[in-house]
């Protein structure tokens, strides 16, 4: 069980928009706080409802905590009377609890949690990743919502399900059957988001398996066509969900052949709003790969940002 509204879990059912952290141009290591106001004013006024920062698609990786903590108090203060802010952890313990004590003075009520890793890699005791998230969580009145880069068995989320300060799971579908078996045992504990591939489209099939929400990099530039899809997938609307990825799936194709960060900014920046650079590792994407981009957009009537 958790304790969590019903209001905040009904709001978790929705886009999860994964804001882009717009780095400056000239000094890609400065955050363009000014930029992202603009950004996110332009998503919550096409209707989205979930804007998540800080996450794969704003480059945690590359964020230091002060600049997670100025993006999520940013986020928050621009559009939070109006959408649900997601702010992000890493999976570092110290780390995240100073960051979840920061935000919850902000007023965020929810948190993607990055998990923790050792050496770079998925610890191979999984008690430590459970042990992990019990301190997180009892560190913090905050919803938290474990993003499974780790493709943990079915058996992981009947543990998860004993700590009350989860509210939803965030799964990639590397392994879209151990999703399946642990909707199936659990139910309604979770929000299960999940995420989608528009090429091939399987945003139908996440949802008949009982996924109620879903993660997006395009709505950033192009937020009507997602929403309008989840919209269809609640409703059963599987013929529209199948038409409505297939018009984006040209766009999904071009997000595989570069780093998707990087195609989502140039995205942004096509629209008219702004995008700018990568951090490294990352790399931005390369001209002709801009230019193809460019004539996707064209030929998908891409509109212009406040069009």
């Amino acid at each position: 069980m958790n304790h969590f509204p019903e209001t905040l879990q009904n709001q978790l059912k929705n886009v999860h928009t994964y804001v882009v952290t717009p780095f400056c141009q000239d000094d890609p290591l400065q955050v363009d706080l000014d930029a992202l106001r603009g950004n996110l004013r332009f998503l919550v006024d096409a209707g989205v409802r979930v804007v998540a920062v800080c996450g794969g698609t704003g480059e945690f990786e590359a964020l230091s905590p002060a600049e997670y903590l100025a993006v999520s108090r940013v986020a928050q203060e621009t559009v939070g009377q109006e959408a649900l802010v997601v702010a992000t952890v890493p999976g570092n313990l110290p780390v995240a609890r100073d960051l979840l004590a920061a935000y919850a003075s902000l007023g965020i009520q929810a948190v993607l949690a990055m998990p923790p890793l050792i050496r770079g890699q998925v610890p191979r005791d999984l008690d430590g990743v459970i042990s992990y998230f019990r301190q997180l969580c009892a560190a913090t009145p905050l919803a938290v919502m474990p993003y499974n880069t780790q493709s943990w068995p079915a058996e992981m989320f009947c543990r998860f399900a004993e700590i009350d300060g989860i509210i939803a799971v965030k799964d990639p579908c590397f392994h879209p059957h151990e999703l399946y078996k642990a909707i199936r045992m659990l139910g309604t504990r979770f929000v299960w988001i999940g995420n989608k591939q528009h090429d091939p489209g399987v945003v139908q099939l996440r949802y008949q398996m009982g996924v109620e929400a879903f993660t997006s990099g395009q709505s950033n530039f192009w937020p009507g066509p997602e929403l309008e899809l989840h919209a269809a997938a609640s409703r059963q609307d599987w013929p529209r969900c199948v038409e409505l990825q297939q018009q984006c799936a040209p766009l999904e194709r071009l997000r595989m052949q570069s780093d998707d960060a990087a195609m989502v900014k140039a995205g942004l920046d096509l629209v008219g709003l702004y995008g700018g650079p990568v951090r490294p590792p990352r790399c931005d994407i390369e001209p002709a790969a801009r230019e193809k981009l460019r004539a996707t957009f064209a030929t998908l009537n891409v509109p212009q940002a406040g069009s």
